[in-house]
């Protein structure tokens, strides 16, 4: 399957496109599926948010996969397989994710930014970035992410990825960034998917 083979320079072209025309808009016309997709992206995203703010996340992490996730869910990226396969795996990583150094009692991370969210198809891709911590209350280096998920059934089927920094950060990983994607108010539709602008109504 030649999805399964995502190239590394498919991957980087589409980060340098969305960072370097500084776009957090939507540059295609989507159809009703492809919104509905976009919407279980966006509310998943929402979910582990929600969970994380709260600190329970690990307590809900297995309703949440359960809510989103196919039970033949399949995760592409490497670094997520080393806690098993499928939705199970993705289960247990968090279960079994530490808490960042630091982090108690500072509240919740700041969120992701998020330069893109699109659809074809069956797959949307969610393109963020965030910044790393830098020396002496400098600002650090930007990471971007990049992830796909192909959506069945109103479920998420499968999921790839892509960094260009350090990848997955405690508490943010499976998939990294998980930050619910934060839209301007006139790029959004009641239910948080985004919509194109008037000027970018041609595919």
């Amino acid at each position: 399957m030649i999805r399964s083979k995502i190239s590394l320079a498919a991957v980087l072209a589409c980060l340098a496109a969305a960072v370097f025309t500084g776009t957090n808009t939507y540059a295609a016309t989507y159809t009703a599926q492809e919104q509905a997709n976009m919407k279980v992206v966006v509310d998943f995203y929402a979910a582990l948010d929600r969970g994380g703010a709260a600190g329970d996340l690990k307590q809900k992490i297995r309703a949440i996969a359960e809510q989103y996730l196919r039970p033949d869910y399949t995760q592409h990226a490497a670094a997520m397989q080393a806690f098993g396969p499928g939705r199970e795996g993705f289960v247990r990583m968090f279960e079994q994710m530490p808490v960042p150094p630091g982090a108690a009692g500072q509240g919740p991370p700041p969120p992701a930014n998020v330069l893109a969210l699109m659809a074809d198809g069956d797959l949307v891709v969610r393109i963020s970035s965030r910044s790393a911590p830098g020396l002496g209350g400098k600002r650090g280096s930007d990471t971007f992410t990049f992830n796909m998920f192909r959506v069945q059934g109103g479920k998420l089927a499968e999921h790839w990825d892509a960094s260009s920094g350090a990848g997955m950060l405690p508490n943010h990983g499976a998939p990294p960034g998980a930050i619910p994607p934060r839209a301007p108010a006139s790029d959004a539709a009641p239910g948080g998917v985004p919509q194109p602008h008037a000027d970018q109504q041609s595919r």
